[in-house]
């Protein structure tokens, strides 16, 4: 009778236990700017926000052509991941890929859209007809947007995350399972000592 219930506990236990250690395995990532799908102006960096800190950070921003536009590396600021950007973006719908190591040593890949739009700034008035002609008569600056190199679609590879999910919680799991069966080892130790001096 001893023996049945402690392997319903352990049953138990098992199924409690096993959601939260996989769910465990890595850090998720909290909140990005800009966020999944938000529409924005005049953005010179991107940041992720994970729940811990990470390491080595690959970010890549690429607009619908598969054109890239970061600037250098990626910058760790504690569970911050701030990625500069070569310059103004165009208007058009953009793509934030990026994978890092989280804290237990898995890496993490993930991709964010968004999509940016025109700046709505309004043009100064003339004071004067004289301000008027000066303005006409100068060169308006080239809006040309910044080169950017074509590349190839899938920029970050995607790591295969169940392998290493498996592996994090299978671990844990193990010595639940190990601690549960010194458990069931005592009890029944005890069991038998009583039996034994009830005689």
């Amino acid at each position: 009778m001893f023996l049945r219930r402690s392997v319903i506990l352990l049953v138990v236990l098992t199924a409690t236990l096993w959601p939260a250690t996989a769910a465990q395995a890595h850090d998720v990532l909290k909140s990005s700017n800009p966020a999944k799908g938000a529409k924005v102006a005049d953005i010179s960096e991107v940041s992720l926000e994970f729940e811990r800190a990470v390491k080595f950070p690959k970010v890549a921003v690429l607009n619908a052509s598969g054109e890239r536009f970061q600037s250098g590396e990626a910058d760790v600021r504690g569970k911050k991941v701030v990625q500069p950007l070569s310059g103004v973006l165009p208007p058009g719908k953009y793509t934030i890929g990026f994978r890092v190591v989280s804290s237990d040593g898995h890496p993490r890949t993930g991709e964010i859209p968004f999509t940016v739009i025109a700046s709505s700034t309004p043009s100064p008035t003339p004071a004067s007809s004289a301000t008027a002609s000066e303005a006409s008569s100068t060169p308006a600056p080239s809006s040309a947007a910044p080169s950017a190199e074509p590349v190839e679609p899938t920029l970050i590879p995607q790591a295969n995350e169940t392998s290493g999910s498996a592996g994090g919680g299978s671990s844990v799991f193990l010595w639940v399972v190990v601690g549960l069966i010194a458990v069931m080892a005592a009890f029944s130790v005890v069991i038998s000592r009583r039996r034994r001096s009830g005689r």
